[in-house]
C-alpha cells in the first residue's frame, strides 16, 4: 500500500473520529444545556471557524504547492509564514471580542475572549502542520487535533452538565487547541535553519490573496445562514439549522482529508504527468462519492430518529436534514473538485464564483427564511450548492485544468444512493436508526460495486504513489 493510500486512510479514519467526536460535544450541549444555548454556541464556533481561516487565509496550503515544486525554497517560504503567522493569529484574536462588542452582543464578548485563545494556537501550529504534509505525516497531523479534542470533550460534557454559561463551553475548545498546537509543533520537529535569503511575508499573502478571500466568502457562506436566522427568527431556529448541518459534516470532514492527502500528489502531476494527474483526480472524486452516498442515505432515511436524539425539541428538524441530506451530495463533488482550481492558479474566479454564491444565497435566505424559517434557510442553501457550487465549480475545474472526468461512475454511485433511499423510505423502516443503517450499508455495497469496474481497469504502475 503506497504512503498516499496510507495518507488518505489515516486523515479519513482520523476525521471521521473527530466529527464523530464533535457530534458527541453537539449532542452535550444540546441535550444539556438546551436549544437556545446550543443556538448561541454554534454560532460562536462559526464565528471562530472564520477567525481561524482568517489566521490561515490558504497561504498554508500555497505554501505547500510551492514547496512541493520548489523544494530548495522549504526554509524560505516556511520563515516567511512563520512571520505570517505572528501577525495574523495577533490581529485575528484581538479583532474577534471587538466584533461581537461592536456588533451588540455583548453577552458574547467573554466566550469570544475564550475563542481568541483558540486562534493563537491554530496561528502557531501552521508552520509545522505545512511541514508535516510535506513530508507526507499526515497521520501525526490528524492525530494532535485528535488529542486535542479528546480533551475538549470531558471539559465540554463537564460544563454542559453544570449548565456552565458560554464562556466555559468555548474555553474548552481553547484548551483542545492548545494541546494541538503543543503536539503538532513537537512532532513536526526542527523546521530548518533560519533562511539566508528569506521570502517576504507579503510576497506569500499576495500569492494566497485569492484563495484566502475564496475561502472567507466560503466560510462565510456557510455561517450567512444562522447568522441571519439568528437576526430574522431566534436562537431556537438557529439551533433546529445548525443541528441539521451538524449531521452532514462527517462526510464534508473525511473528503476534505482525502483532498488533503492528494492535494501534494496532484501539485506534482498536474505538469510533469497530465495522464497521471486526470486518472489520480478521477480516483479522488470516485472516493468522495463513495464517502458521501452511503450518508446521504443514512440521514435521509432515519432523518426523524436521529434528530430525536438531540432532545424533543429537535425532533421538527427532520425535514431540514432530509435537505441538508441532498445539500451533502451536491457538496461532495464541489468539494472534490475544488483543489483542482487551486492547483491551475485559477484562485481570482474562484473567488468571483464564491462571491456569487454569496450573494445569491443571500438574497435566497431574505426571501425565504421570513417565510418558511429555519426550512427555507435549507431550501436556498440547496438550491445556490447545486447550481453555483457543484456544476459551476465543476466546470471551472476542468476547464482550467484541461482534464476531462469520467462522469458516468458518479452519476450511477448518486443514483444508486437516491434508489435505495427512496425505496427503504417506503417501508416501515422509514424514520428509524435501523432503516438509516440499512440504507446506508446497501449504499456502501452498490457503490463499491458500481466503482470497482473503474479501479480495477488501472494497472499497478498507473495507481497513485
Amino acid at each position: 500500500m503506497s504512503r498516499l493510500i496510507r495518507n488518505g486512510l489515516s486523515l479519513i479514519a482520523g476525521r471521521i473520529l473527530l466529527s464523530a467526536a464533535r457530534m458527541l460535544a453537539a449532542l452535550a450541549v444540546a441535550r444539556l444545556a438546551g436549544a437556545e444555548s446550543f443556538g448561541a454556541y454554534a454560532l460562536l464556533l462559526s464565528l471562530i471557524g472564520i477567525a481561524e481561516w482568517l489566521v490561515d487565509f490558504g497561504q498554508t496550503d500555497i505554501a505547500v504547492r510551492d514547496m512541493a515544486r520548489r523544494p530548495h525554497r522549504r526554509a524560505a517560504t516556511l520563515a516567511a509564514l512563520a512571520r505570517a503567522k505572528l501577525w495574523q493569529g495577533t490581529a485575528t484574536a484581538f479583532a474577534l471580542p471587538l466584533l461581537l462588542l461592536v456588533s451588540g452582543q455583548g453577552a458574547l464578548v467573554l466566550a469570544g475572549c475564550a475563542g481568541s485563545v483558540a486562534i493563537l494556537a491554530i496561528a502557531a501550529l501552521q508552520p509545522a502542520r505545512v511541514a508535516l504534509r510535506l513530508a507526507l505525516r499526515m497521520d501525526r497531523d490528524i492525530g494532535a487535533e485528535l488529542a486535542g479534542v479528546a480533551l475538549m470533550l470531558p471539559l465540554l460534557f463537564l460544563a454542559s452538565l453544570a449548565h456552565a454559561p458560554l464562556p466555559l463551553l468555548i474555553a474548552s475548545l481553547a484548551a483542545g487547541r492548545l494541546l494541538q498546537a503543543v503536539l503538532t509543533i513537537r512532532w513536526a520537529g526542527p523546521l530548518g535553519h533560519p533562511a539566508r535569503h528569506a521570502l517576504d511575508p507579503l510576497h506569500l499573502a499576495r500569492r494566497a490573496a485569492p484563495l484566502g478571500f475564496a475561502g472567507l466568502l466560503v466560510l462565510l457562506y456557510d455561517a450567512l445562514a444562522p447568522l441571519l436566522l439568528a437576526r430574522l427568527t431566534d436562537w431556537r431556529a438557529v439551533a433546529l439549522f445548525a443541528a441539521a448541518s451538524r449531521f452532514t459534516s462527517p462526510a464534508l470532514v473525511a473528503i476534505q482529508a482525502l483532498n488533503g492527502a492528494f492535494f501534494p500528489v496532484l501539485s506534482g502531476q498536474s505538469r510533469r504527468d497530465p495522464a497521471a494527474f486526470a486518472r489520480t483526480q478521477q480516483d479522488a472524486l470516485l472516493l468522495a462519492m463513495a464517502l458521501a452516498a452511503p450518508l446521504f442515505a443514512g440521514l435521509h432515511v432515519a432523518a426523524e430518529a436521529i434528530m430525536r436524539l438531540l432532545g424533543p425539541d429537535f425532533a421538527a428538524a427532520a425535514p431540514l436534514l432530509r435537505l441538508m441530506a441532498w445539500v451533502l451530495l451536491a457538496r461532495a463533488v464541489t468539494t472534490a473538485m475544488s483543489p483542482l482550481i487551486l492547483i491551475a492558479g485559477r484562485q481570482g474566479r474562484a473567488m468571483r464564483l464564491t462571491l456569487a454564491a454569496l450573494i445569491a444565497q443571500c438574497a435566497a435566505l431574505l426571501l425565504l427564511v421570513p417565510r418558511f424559517g429555519a426550512l427555507g434557510a435549507a431550501i436556498g442553501y440547496l438550491a445556490i450548492e447545486f447550481t453555483l457550487g457543484t456544476l459551476a465549480v465543476s466546470a471551472l475545474a476542468q476547464s482550467s485544468t484541461g482534464v476531462r472526468l469520467d462522469w458516468s461512475p458518479v452519476a450511477r454511485a448518486a443514483g444508486a444512493a437516491i434508489l435505495l433511499t427512496l425505496l427503504i423510505g417506503a417501508t416501515p423502516l422509514a424514520g428509524t436508526l435501523a432503516g438509516g443503517a440499512l440504507a446506508a450499508l446497501l449504499t456502501c455495497v452498490a457503490t463499491l460495486a458500481l466503482s470497482h469496474r473503474r479501479l480495477a481497469t488501472l494497472r499497478p504502475q498507473e495507481r497513485p504513489a
